[in-house]
């Protein structure tokens, strides 16, 4: 609606200027033909009444003349009349003549002047032909009173005949730009903040053919293309998001694979154990109490060998992102528990300093999955016999320029090795899809790139620090409140 008003506004103040000079002028012209008609008047009067007194002076003496005169002045209401003489003309302030004025009247012409003093006066001097040449001159003073309350009038009319034009067409203006700008621009508004918060459906109908109808048919086909532009970005987002799905479980099976030997020697005590009493059993080596001894190292040996199994087929189930406050600490503990055959394998020793819990929304599927690719990938980058340390601690970190966001808490989990290092080229590269300095068949370069995602997804950042022969550093920087799931 404020359209509509300034629409409205800006027509009545165009008429408004344009009925106030039209006023202005009609009420000028009006005075002016007033004056004229009043001069015009007073001129005619004055030139018959100096014509008969005229005649009478010259037929019939002065006294004829004047008396002649003095009728005429009782008898008229609205105009004094009044015989004046050259030297009364001369000595005549009242009308404020000049000796220019004087000239004209000696010629024989006829004179007018306005006084505006008090209520304002009109003289009118007219020759009179006497006897000996011109005597004087027949004065005709008209009050203005009159003409002066007829002004009042004809501007009072106008005034009132113009602000009552402008209220019709501000009336008329106003319902015109309602019904044609108003409630069109207010369906327009209606459907662009429709637009904006994400609903597309319900086309705009404007049956006007004019501006703001081409404009609803643009907005109908804008919304007709974001709408098939949602479609496609919703369905290529679930590709994406099946894809990286699809690419962190088959990261978790490859090291799953790689776990398999280490587990297997893990498996191959117990199994040993198991088959060895069961043995004994059966060949009834053992009487009496040692069976029951016997039974019960095998329930132990089997829950031992479950529990193995059950940690390996859980860490490679695939399951949807679900966060919750979790100690880190804790997370480290279980995957080193699950890591500690194939770095015995490798000959190398997983230490984790003692500390304090370190607390944050995570999803603990996903976090062990970004220690374990760490930790396995530090594994393989120890030639001979290592050292893998892991730390959780909590710092106050500034986020990267790729991560807008102010300085806050964040829980760091670092895992360092005393490898081979990297050098820039490929620290440069470590965090893309299949990028890998490993033999054919050893790695698929899944890993780290899986990490990195998965790291982003909960808003924090992996910090990579190395040196060739000096080993290498991955920093897991995470939120520890704040973060949505």
């Amino acid at each position: 609606m404020r359209l509509t008003r300034k629409f409205v506004l800006m027509l009545v103040l165009g008429i408004m200027v344009v009925l106030t000079v039209n006023a202005l002028i009609r009420v000028r012209r009006e005075v002016e033909l007033f004056d004229h008609d009043t001069r015009r008047d007073a001129a005619l009067m004055g030139a018959v009444l100096a014509h008969d007194m005229g005649y009478a002076w010259r037929t019939e003496g002065e006294h004829a003349a004047l008396s002649l005169l003095r009728d005429v002045a009782k008898k008229s209401q609205h105009v004094r009349v009044r015989f004046v003489t050259r030297d009364q003309l001369a000595a005549a302030k009242e009308a404020g003549l000049t000796e220019r004025d004087l000239a004209v009247l000696d010629s024989g012409g006829t004179l007018s002047r306005r006084v505006e003093r008090g209520d304002g006066a009109l003289y009118t001097y007219v020759p009179v032909e006497a006897v000996a040449g011109r005597a004087g001159a027949v004065e005709l003073m008209e009050s203005l009173a009159d003409e002066r309350r007829y002004v009042r009038f004809t501007i009072v009319s106008t005034l009132i005949g113009t602000l009552v034009l402008i209220l019709i067409c501000a009336a008329m203006a106003g319902v015109v730009g309602a019904i044609f700008v108003g409630r069109p621009t207010r369906q327009l508004v209606e459907k662009v903040r429709r637009v904006g918060s994400g609903d597309l459906t319900g086309p705009l109908v404007l049956s006007q053919q004019d501006e703001l109808g081409e404009i609803a048919t643009e907005i109908n086909a804008m919304s007709e293309r974001l709408a098939a532009a949602n479609q496609r970005v919703h369905k290529e987002t679930e590709d994406r998001i099946a894809a990286e799905q699809q690419l962190r479980h088959a990261d978790r099976l490859m090291t799953v694979g790689k776990l398999a030997s280490g587990l297997a020697h893990e498996l191959g005590t117990p199994l040993n154990v198991v088959s060895g009493r069961a043995q004994m059993i059966v060949s009834l080596e053992s009487q009496g109490d040692q069976i029951r001894q016997d039974a019960r190292i095998i329930v132990d040996q089997a829950k031992r060998m479950t529990n193995i199994i059950r940690q390996l087929l859980d860490f490679a189930r695939p399951r949807t992102s679900q966060r919750a406050m979790l100690d880190l600490r804790t997370s480290a503990q279980q995957t080193i528990a699950l890591l500690t055959s194939l770095a015995e394998k490798h000959r190398v020793k997983l230490v984790l300093p003692p500390g304090a819990p370190v607390i944050a929304p995570v999803d603990p599927t996903q976090l062990q999955q970004v220690i374990t690719n760490l930790v396995v990938n530090a594994i393989h980058a120890i030639a001979n016999a290592g050292t893998v340390t892991i730390s959780v601690a909590a710092e106050q970190a500034k986020p990267p320029a790729d991560i807008a966001g102010p300085a806050r808490r964040y829980a760091v989990l670092r895992v360092r090795d005393d490898g081979q290092g990297m050098d820039e080229h490929t620290m440069a590269h470590i965090f893309e899809p299949f990028f890998t300095t490993k033999d054919v068949g050893d790695g698929t370069g899944l890993g780290l790139a899986v990490t990195h995602g998965i790291v982003r997804e909960h808003e924090g950042w992996v910090q990579v620090e190395s040196q060739l022969g000096r080993g290498s550093v991955f920093s897991v920087y995470l939120p520890m409140e704040g973060t949505s799931p």
